[in-house]
C-alpha cells in the first residue's frame, strides 16, 4: 500500500485534467491504496514572494494558506501525480505556483515514483515542448523514477476525454501502481 499524492492543476472542475485524475485515483483506490487528489483551484494558495523567509526559519513559509498542509501530505507521499492541462506551451499557473511554493522545501523534496497527466488541445508536440517545468521540479528530488507518462491530445472542450481509451488508461495507470 503506498500514500499517493495527487496534484491537479486543472481549473475546471470538469475539464479534461481533472477527469483523468479522478480516474487515476479511482484505480489506485480500488488496489488499497490512500490516495489524496487536491484540486489546486479549489484551495488557498498565494504566490511564492520570494523573500526567503523560510530559509531562515526552518522551511517554514511566511504565507498562512492552504499550502503547508499540502507540503506535509507532499512529504508523506511514496506517489507523486502531476496533472496539468498545457496553457499557451506551457503548465498551467496553478501548477506552477505550486511548484514555486514547494520552496521552502526544495532541498528536501525526498524520493518519490511521477506519474505525469497532461491534457492538450493540440498534439504531442505541444505536449514535450510544455514539459520543462515539471521536469526542471522533478530532477530536484533526490531520487525519482518517472513510472508513467498519460498525454490526452487534442481535447480543448472540457469533458472531452470522457468515453474516449485515455480514460481507460488513466484508471489502468492508477490500478497498477
Amino acid at each position: 500500500m503506498k500514500n499517493i499524492l495527487i496534484i491537479s492543476a486543472s481549473p475546471r472542475k470538469n475539464g479534461n485534467t481533472q477527469t483523468l485524475c479522478e480516474q487515476f485515483a479511482k484505480g489506485a483506490k480500488e488496489q488499497g491504496h490512500i490516495v489524496k487528489l487536491i484540486r489546486i483551484m479549489d484551495k488557498n494558495i498565494g504566490f511564492c514572494r520570494a523573500c526567503d523567509a523560510c530559509m531562515k526559519n526552518s522551511g517554514k513559509c511566511i504565507l498562512k494558506d492552504d499550502m503547508a498542509e499540502i507540503l506535509d501530505l507532499y512529504q508523506k507521499a511514496d506517489v507523486l501525480v502531476l496533472a496539468t492541462p498545457v496553457y499557451f506551451y506551457g503548465i498551467s499557473a496553478q501548477m506552477k505556483t505550486f511548484i514555486d511554493r514547494t520552496y521552502p522545501i526544495w532541498q528536501h523534496l525526498g524520493s518519490k515514483e511521477i506519474y505525469y497527466i497532461i491534457a492538450a488541445g493540440l498534439d504531442e508536440k505541444i505536449i514535450n515542448r510544455s514539459l520543462g517545468d515539471l521536469d526542471g521540479f522533478v530532477e530536484h528530488l533526490e531520487h525519482y523514477e518517472i513510472k508513467g507518462r498519460l498525454y490526452a491530445t487534442n481535447v480543448m472542450e472540457a469533458g472531452k476525454v470522457k468515453n474516449q481509451p485515455i480514460m481507460r488508461e488513466a484508471y489502468q495507470m492508477g490500478k497498477n501502481i
